[in-house]
C-alpha cells in the first residue's frame, strides 16, 4: 500500500520507460570544456538516448574501462573521491543532467572525459562509442626575485622582479612587503625605512582555484641605520675657557637586527678624531665649535656602507679680559699715553692695575708714565655669563735717540771708490740708492738722498745728508783700426775739460798713420776719463799656390801660404803657415789679415809609383859599349843598398862588399850565365825638409 501512494508521484515526473526502460541507443554527444580554473572545469554535453548518463573522468591518458551493466557506481563531482573504475578512472557524474563542474583537479594537468548513457535503474550502460573530449587545467605558478645595490636603511630601492607565470587570464599582484606597505603591479620597486629581514609575500588575485601566494625563501635584509644621537654629557654645551673640559657620550639607537651592531666616530677638526662612547675635549682657544659625529652599521662584523651623520655645537667662551687692546705697548718717555680698552662684549666689571701704582675701574682708560721702564698692567673683568679672568699685560717706555753719520762728501765722481759711512750710534738702518748697508757706491750721475734711521721702532731717530755724483767726461776713441796700403786715420777726444795723450801731446784731436797702441785721458772737474785704441798697419795678404802638381809613390810636396800678420786657414783644418801633402786631392787655403783676404786652391795628383827613379828590366854586358851595366838611376835620389841573386838565390853582387851601385854581369871575376836574376834596391830622396826612404824589389834579364 506504500508502494502504491508513492508510484503515482514518480510518475509525475519520469516516463515508464525511463524508470523501467531498456539499454539506450544513442550516446551523447557536444562535450565543451568552460570555465577552466586551476582545480575546476565546467563540462556539458548533448544528452542521447538514455534517462542517465555516467562522466568517467582521468589523468594524463585516456578513459580506458567501461561501466558494467548492473553495477551501480558511486559519482563525486571532486575528482578522486568518486568510484574507480580500472585504474584511474574516476566516476565524477551519475544523473539525468547534461552538465556539471569538476573539482580537485591538479593544475596545468591534462584530464580526458568519457560519457556512458544508461537507463537509470537497472543500470543498463551503452558501452560502444561514448562521447570523449580532453582538457587541462590552467596553470599559476608564483615567484619572483628581487635586486638592489643599497641595502641600507631609508636609501635602499628593491627591485622586486615577477618570475610568475600562468595560463590565467586577468591577474592581478599584490605585493606584502611586510615592514606594514604593500603595492600591486607585476614588478615594482621599493623603499624601506626600517631596517630587519622581510619574507616578502606575493598574492595572485583571482588565482583561479591555484596556489596563489608566494614566499621568499630569502628574506630581503635591510641594513638598519643607526640613529646617531651625539651629546654633551652634562649639558653644558657653553662652557668659559679657564677651566673649560667638554664630555661627549653617544646616545646612538639601532634597530635590534640580528648580527648588526654599529660604531661611531667622533671629529673634533683635523685630524683629531675619537672612536670611543665617552669622549672628552679641552679647546686651546676660544671660539664655537662643531663636533661632526658618524655612525655606521657593521653586519656580521663587516662594514655596510650604512652611516648616519650629525654634529653638535659647544662654544668656549674667551676669558673676560683676553678682550684687552691698547694703542701702543711700547713707547718713547717724552709724551706716553697708553690708552686701554677691553672690547670684550657683555662685561659687568672691570678693574685696571697700572703697575706704577695707579688704577682705574672703567671699561678704557689711559695712563702715561713719568719715568724708563718695564710696567705690568693688570686687568680683571667678568662676563655676563659669569666668567671671570685676570690678564696681564706689559708697556715698555723707552728713551729716546740721536741719529748722526759722517763720512759722506758733498760731490763725487762717477764710478769713484764706494764711500763708507760711519754713524755716530750702530745698528741703525740705511736708506738710499746705490746703498749697500752703510757703504754708497756712486754709480750714476745725479743727486742723492743718504738716510740714517735709529732701529728703536718706538723711539726712532733720523738724519738725511746729500751727495751729487758728478758726470765723468766720457769719450772714445773708437774700436781697434787698421791703417790698411799706406793710409791714415783721426783720433777726436770729445769731451770737456784738459787731455794728455801717452806721447805728451794735449791736441783734442790729432791724425795717426803709424801703428801702435794710443791712449788720451780727459780731466774736467777733477774727474778723469781715459780711453785706448790699437792701430794696424799692414797690406793686403798675398797667397800663391803652385800649378797643378802630379806626386810620385812616396813622395811630398809642400804648399806654403806665409804673410805677415795674417792667419791661415787651410782646407784640411790645419792653420799653419805650410802644410806637406803626400796624397791626391784639391787643396785650398784663405790667408787674412785686418786689411783683407786671399785665397787660392791647387790639384795634386798621385802617380801610385815610384817614379822618381828609372829601372832597366834588361842589360847587355858583351864588351860592345852599349847597355854594358845594369843602374838604377833617378832624380836626386842616393842609392844606399843594391843587392843581386841569381836564380837559385846565390848573392852574385853586393854594394857593401862590391863597392858602387852597378853591376857589370861579374861575379867572383867570372861572367855571370844568361837569365833572369832579382834585385833590392833602397835609396834616399829629399822631399821637402823630409827624408823619404824607398826599397825596390825586382828582376832583370841578363843577355849576352
Amino acid at each position: 500500500m506504500r508502494l502504491k501512494k508513492i508510484l503515482p508521484i514518480v510518475m509525475g515526473f519520469l516516463s515508464f520507460a525511463q524508470l523501467f526502460g531498456a539499454e539506450p541507443t544513442k550516446q551523447a554527444s557536444g562535450i565543451s570544456v568552460s570555465q577552466l580554473s586551476c582545480n575546476t572545469a565546467r563540462i556539458d554535453w548533448v544528452n542521447g538516448d538514455g534517462s542517465w548518463r555516467l562522466v568517467l573522468v582521468k589523468e594524463a591518458a585516456a578513459v580506458d574501462a567501461v561501466p558494467v551493466d548492473g553495477t551501480k557506481y558511486t559519482s563525486d563531482p571532486k575528482f578522486g573521491n568518486g568510484s574507480q573504475i580500472g585504474t584511474g578512472n574516476f566516476v565524477c557524474f551519475s544523473n539525468i543532467t547534461n552538465n556539471f563542474t569538476i573539482t580537485g583537479l591538479k593544475q596545468n594537468t591534462l584530464y580526458h572525459i568519457a560519457i556512458y548513457e544508461h537507463d537509470g535503474l537497472s543500470p543498463d550502460y551503452l558501452t560502444t562509442n561514448p562521447a570523449t573530449a580532453s582538457f587541462t587545467t590552467k596553470d599559476l605558478v608564483l615567484g619572483f626575485n628581487y635586486t638592489y645595490t643599497d641595502s641600507c636603511q631609508n636609501s635602499n630601492v628593491i627591485t622586486f622582479n615577477n618570475t610568475s607565470t600562468t595560463s590565467l587570464t586577468g591577474v592581478t599582484y599584490t605585493w606584502l612587503f611586510k615592514d606594514g606597505k604593500q603595492d600591486t603591479g607585476y614588478n615594482v620597486k621599493h623603499t624601506y625605512l626600517i631596517g630587519g629581514n622581510f619574507d616578502v609575500q606575493l598574492i595572485a588575485i583571482p588565482s583561479g582555484g591555484c596556489k596563489n601566494t608566494f614566499t621568499t625563501s630569502k628574506p630581503v635584509l635591510i641594513v638598519p641605520r643607526p640613529k646617531s644621537k651625539p651629546e654633551e654629557k652634562n649639558g653644558k654645551y657653553d662652557q668659559c675657557f679657564s677651566g673649560h673640559r667638554f664630555f661627549f657620550n653617544d646616545q646612538t639607537s639601532l634597530a635590534p637586527v640580528p648580527k648588526c651592531a654599529y660604531t661611531r666616530t667622533w671629529y673634533f677638526g683635523g685630524a683629531d678624531s675619537s672612536t670611543i662612547p665617552t669622549p672628552d675635549k679641552i679647546y686651546k682657544t676660544p671660539g664655537v665649535y662643531r663636533i661632526f659625529f658618524k655612525s655606521e652599521t657593521y653586519y656580521d662584523d663587516r662594514r655596510s656602507g650604512c652611516t648616519d651623520t650629525t654634529s653638535i655645537v659647544v662654544r668656549v667662551i674667551a676669558d673676560p679680559s683676553s678682550g684687552v687692546t691698547f694703542n701702543d705697548s711700547i713707547q718713547c718717555l717724552a709724551g706716553n699715553q697708553f690708552d686701554f680698552d677691553n672690547v670684550y662684549p657683555g662685561l659687568v666689571s672691570f678693574s685696571w692695575d697700572f703697575g706704577d701704582g695707579g688704577n682705574a675701574s672703567t671699561k678704557s682708560a689711559s695712563h702715561s708714565y713719568g719715568t724708563i721702564g718695564i710696567y705690568s698692567v693688570v686687568h680683571q673683568a667678568a662676563s655676563i655669563e659669569g666668567c671671570k679672568s685676570k690678564d696681564t699685560t706689559f708697556m715698555v717706555v723707552k728713551p729716546n735717540f740721536k741719529a748722526s753719520f759722517t763720512g759722506l762728501p758733498k760731490e763725487v765722481c762717477e764710478n769713484a771708490a764706494p764711500i763708507t759711512l760711519v754713524p755716530s750710534k750702530s745698528g741703525g738702518d740705511w736708506y738710499g740708492q746705490y746703498l749697500t748697508d752703510s757703504v754708497f757706491t756712486p754709480t750714476l750721475t745725479g743727486n742723492y738722498s743718504i738716510k740714517y734711521v735709529i732701529p728703536d721702532t718706538f723711539c726712532p731717530d733720523s738724519i738725511t745728508q746729500t751727495i751729487f755724483v758728478k758726470p765723468l767726461p766720457r769719450f772714445t776713441l773708437g774700436p781697434d783700426a787698421n791703417i790698411c796700403n799706406g793710409g791714415s786715420i783721426p783720433l777726436t777726444v770729445t769731451a770737456n775739460g784738459s787731455v794728455l795723450w801717452q806721447d805728451g801731446n794735449t791736441q783734442k784731436q790729432r791724425t795717426i798713420s803709424s801703428a801702435g797702441k794710443y791712449w788720451a785721458v780727459a780731466l774736467d772737474s777733477g774727474c778723469v776719463w781715459s780711453d785706448s785704441i790699437d792701430l794696424f798697419i799692414g797690406n793686403t795678404p798675398i797667397v800663391d799656390l803652385p800649378a797643378d802638381t802630379l806626386l810620385c809613390k812616396g813622395a811630398v810636396v809642400k804648399l806654403n801660404a806665409n804673410w805677415p800678420l795674417s792667419t791661415v786657414q787651410w782646407s784640411t783644418g790645419s792653420r799653419d803657415t805650410f802644410i806637406y801633402v803626400s796624397s791626391e786631392g784639391i787643396y785650398s787655403v784663405t790667408v787674412t789679415n785686418p786689411c783683407g783676404t786671399a785665397s787660392d786652391i791647387t790639384t795634386i795628383r798621385y802617380q801610385g809609383e815610384f817614379c822618381d827613379v828609372f829601372i832597366p828590366d834588361a842589360f847587355t854586358p858583351n864588351g860592345d859599349g852599349k847597355n854594358e851595366f845594369f843602374e838604377i838611376q833617378g832624380r836626386s835620389i842616393v842609392p844606399t843598398l843594391f843587392i843581386i841573386y841569381d836564380r837559385w838565390g846565390e848573392k852574385v853582387f853586393d854594394s857593401r862588399t862590391d863597392g858602387g851601385f852597378k853591376w857589370n854581369g861579374m861575379h867572383d871575376g867570372k861572367m855571370c850565365m844568361d837569365g833572369i836574376y832579382t834585385y833590392l834596391f833602397r835609396y834616399e830622396v829629399l822631399a821637402g825638409n823630409i827624408i823619404r826612404r824607398n826599397t825596390l824589389k825586382n828582376s832583370v834579364l841578363l843577355y849576352r
